[in-house]
């Protein structure tokens, strides 16, 4: 169905230009009818077959883009000035242009180039035809057997080490990846994560002495942004070098709190091992993590002195707002107004200074930190309920932990033993709310329980009969897991 030149039988590009037309829309025609198969009516074999061949399109297609995107590219060379391809069409780049044309996000357009640029063919400067940089990868991207995840693995792993290996060792680990992908071996084929481990441990055996220089690049490159948003939010984004994540890592997953029970389990069932349901996604739960790190390093005397003090919250709020428990309240640690019930939460947990200030904005005078628990008080707290939040299954060290009155200060409650608690910022923020109770059991514990609506959610699961059907939650009375 080629078009040739009568005169020279040679192929013309309009030619190619109608095959490549037709050969999509067919294809993009039989795809489409894939609209018409509910995966609910089909048996669990034939379900998983079906996801596996849509599986073998998508990865068809992807080599199929990752060529074109070498073409765009090749066609964009900046030497061609505003006749190159991108430019013509209004696009930065060959990048630019395909995420115009297929509607991707950026970074999905960039992971695209990336590939592009190490397993399509290639021009050298002086103009002639190059091979891709790993041709083994090429061609299984030409065959659909692999897609954009697992060659962009392969590539952007061994790419740095090529220039420090033999050729040969680059092509033996290249064809051992691609076939630890695919399964050729006869084993279950590797997933594209696992093989980026594989990779990097080939990486380290090819070129052991490459370990050392990219440990700095990667420590070099470490940063952290704190950036404040209009809404008074604090977005914290940043990366961490390889040795601060080894040291980061297992803090918070020893910090964070260890429900592994099964989600279906009831809410009774819960309650029988002094759990309650959680209701922190894992990134809230480590938001609270690092929340109460920072809070309670800052109360540590070893923490650096700012004016003679250590580090210090300064929140301003009306007499009027506070004594009513409503209104708002400012610090200079963020543009938002800040709740009252965050002022009480402090208050409560003591080492507070009253500074009273005149409608003109004069300081009346300075009052000294008032209803605060000493350090050997926080001692016999930590001693007499654990060294973890006093909260069933929170794990957040108690030294990290705010000092909390069971009956409030404001309410006449002492600064004493027999009425405080040590509860994280989190478990702090919901009893000072006045939704959840703080009670002690049987046995002395503290205990924190929920509201009845929590606990009795729909969407928990029907609850198991326990032979009384005016049951409607955990009994309070129940202990709590045992503290030591």
């Amino acid at each position: 169905m080629q078009s040739t030149s009568a005169a020279s039988g040679v192929e013309t590009p309009e030619g190619s230009d109608v095959v490549a037309a037709r050969v999509a829309e067919n294809a993009l025609s039989a795809v489409a009818e894939l609209a018409s198969i509910n995966p609910a009516q089909l048996s669990a074999n034939a379900l998983l077959t079906y996801v596996g061949v849509l599986g073998n399109i998508a990865r068809l297609v992807e080599g199929r883009q990752i060529g074109n995107v070498g073409d765009i590219a090749r066609r964009s060379d900046t030497g061609a000035g505003f006749d190159g391809l991108a430019a013509r069409h209004g696009s930065s780049s060959a990048t630019a242009l395909f995420e115009k044309v297929t509607g991707v996000k950026n970074s999905t357009a960039h992971r695209y180039a990336k590939v592009a640029e190490q397993a399509t063919p290639r021009v050298s400067d002086t103009g002639l035809p190059l091979d891709p940089v790993f041709t083994q990868t090429a061609a299984a991207l030409a065959e659909g057997t692999i897609g954009l995840d697992v060659a962009e693995v392969i590539t952007s792993t061994l790419a740095p080490v090529l220039s420090r290996v033999a050729p040969e060792q680059a092509e033996w680990a290249e064809a051992t990846l691609l076939g630890n992908a695919t399964g050729a071996f006869g084993e279950v084929p590797v997933s594209a994560d696992g093989l980026r481990q594989q990779a990097r441990m080939f990486c380290v055996a090819l070129d052991p002495d490459g370990v050392e220089p990219t440990a700095e690049e990667l420590h070099e490159a470490r940063a952290l942004v704190f950036r404040h948003r209009d809404d008074g939010s604090m977005k914290i984004t940043g990366t961490l070098s390889p040795e601060q994540a080894a040291q980061v890592t297992p803090v918070f997953d020893a910090f964070m709190s260890k429900r592994t029970s099964p989600k279906f389990m009831e809410t009774e069932e819960l309650a029988a091992h002094g759990l309650e349901p959680e209701a922190r996604s894992r990134q809230q739960e480590r938001a609270d993590v690092f929340t109460a790190i920072i809070g309670g390093t800052g109360k540590q005397k070893s923490a650096p002195k700012l004016h003679g003090r250590g580090p210090t919250v300064l929140v301003t709020v009306k007499d009027t707002d506070l004594d009513a428990g409503a209104g708002a309240a400012w610090s200079p640690g963020t543009p938002a107004p800040l709740p009252v019930s965050f002022v009480e939460q402090m208050r409560c947990d003591g080492d507070t200074r009253h500074v009273r200030i005149d409608e003109h904005g004069d300081v009346l005078n300075l009052g000294y930190a008032r209803r605060e628990f000493t350090p050997k008080q926080r001692l016999a707290l930590i001693a007499r309920d654990g060294g973890t939040c006093v909260a069933a299954d929170c794990d957040i060290p108690a030294w990290l932990c705010e000092a909390h009155h069971v009956q409030g200060w404001a309410k006449d409650g002492k600064t004493d033993t027999a009425n405080g608690v040590m509860l994280c910022w989190w478990h702090h923020r919901l009893v000072e709310r006045g939704e959840w109770a703080l009670i002690r059991d049987d046995t002395g514990h503290p205990r924190l329980i929920p509201p009845d609506w929590y606990v009795n959610r729909r969407y928990l699961g029907r609850r198991r009969k326990t032979g009384d059907d005016n049951d409607t939650g955990p009994d309070p009375g129940r202990d709590a897991r045992p503290r030591t």
